[in-house]
């Protein structure tokens, strides 16, 4: 496992794409690797201290403050409900620190493919929507196809959307 905490820490240029770079989040990555953990376990394995120590409060909340950091990246995430909830890697986060070791390059939140096809999406919205508000008339033949090529799109966008959402939570 050292060797796995090893590999993490010597991938940080690798991260920088996704603005990883301070030593604290590698860490916290790092040890999120192992598995659930809350904030308090992070701080002891990070700092060593316990919360009887003194300046223990003031660790607490720098872990806290890189893993809000690492969850607005998708990198990080926890259950919506419960107390002291476990903090774990995503799935972005998985692919990504598997990624550092050869050459390819690290997944986005959202690929440019998908922002393609969100933007196609509602280019197809648009006369669609002003047809059925006859604000423009569009022959019968055209807007059907592009009534259906709307549909298709926006299914398309949709299952990408639940992808992204899957891949950060």
């Amino acid at each position: 496992m050292e060797d796995l905490h090893n590999k993490v820490r010597d991938g940080v240029s690798k991260l920088r794409g996704l603005n990883i770079g301070d030593d604290l989040s590698v860490e916290i990555l790092s040890n999120l690797i192992e598995g659930r953990m809350t904030v308090a376990e992070i701080t002891e394995r990070v700092y060593g201290l316990t919360n009887n120590d003194e300046g223990y409060s003031s660790c607490y909340s720098r872990i806290r403050r890189g893993i809000r950091r690492l969850e607005s990246k998708g990198l990080v995430s926890r259950s919506l409900f419960g107390t002291n909830q476990p903090f774990r890697l995503t799935e972005l986060a998985v692919i990504n620190l598997a990624k550092i070791g050869g050459e390819e390059k690290q997944m986005e939140v959202v690929p440019r493919t998908d922002l393609v096809v969100y933007l196609a999406t509602i280019v197809l919205a648009l006369p669609v929507v002003f047809s059925a508000l006859t604000l423009v008339e569009i022959a019968e033949l055209s807007i059907i196809s592009i009534f259906g090529c709307f549909c298709f799109l926006l299914g398309i966008s949709f299952t990408r959307i639940v992808m992204s959402v899957r891949r950060v939570f």
